[in-house]
């Protein structure tokens, strides 16, 4: 599939990416001391990246985008004909994502290493 080069159903490059991330990242702090957890132990560490986890996995599943991803105007879609995700391929998104590293290789596109070993694009919906 081919992408636009600028404005929706482009490939969402890395700011939009850093603000989704930045605002899942405060849900995934909120969920962690709501129930509980308090820095700077294991445990609280161990919530925030759960948390974060299935945020992605839960919103990325149903919607087709995470909180933060909705603030910052980007959403996950398959690749082939811009459907939304399976559940096996945001799962296979996720498990990459939670390694950090794939997140980081982009392509000349524009897309991600997790993405695009799930078929998935992270576009832009604005």
């Amino acid at each position: 599939m081919t992408y636009p080069e600028e404005g929706a159903g482009s490939v969402a490059h890395f700011g939009p990416r850093l603000l989704a991330f930045v605002v899942d990242g405060v849900l995934s702090v909120a969920i962690a001391l709501l129930a509980g957890f308090r820095p700077p132990t294991a445990g609280y560490n161990a919530v925030v990246y759960g948390a974060f986890l299935a945020i992605e996995l839960l919103f990325v599943t149903v919607a087709g985008q995470t909180p933060g991803m909705r603030v910052a105007g980007i959403v996950v879609a398959r690749t082939r004909d811009g459907g939304k995700p399976q559940i096996q391929w945001v799962l296979v998104r996720t498990v990459l994502l939670a390694a950090l590293v794939p997140a980081l290789v982009v392509d000349s596109s524009g897309r991600a290493l997790h993405d695009r070993a799930a078929g998935l694009s992270t576009l832009r919906t604005r």
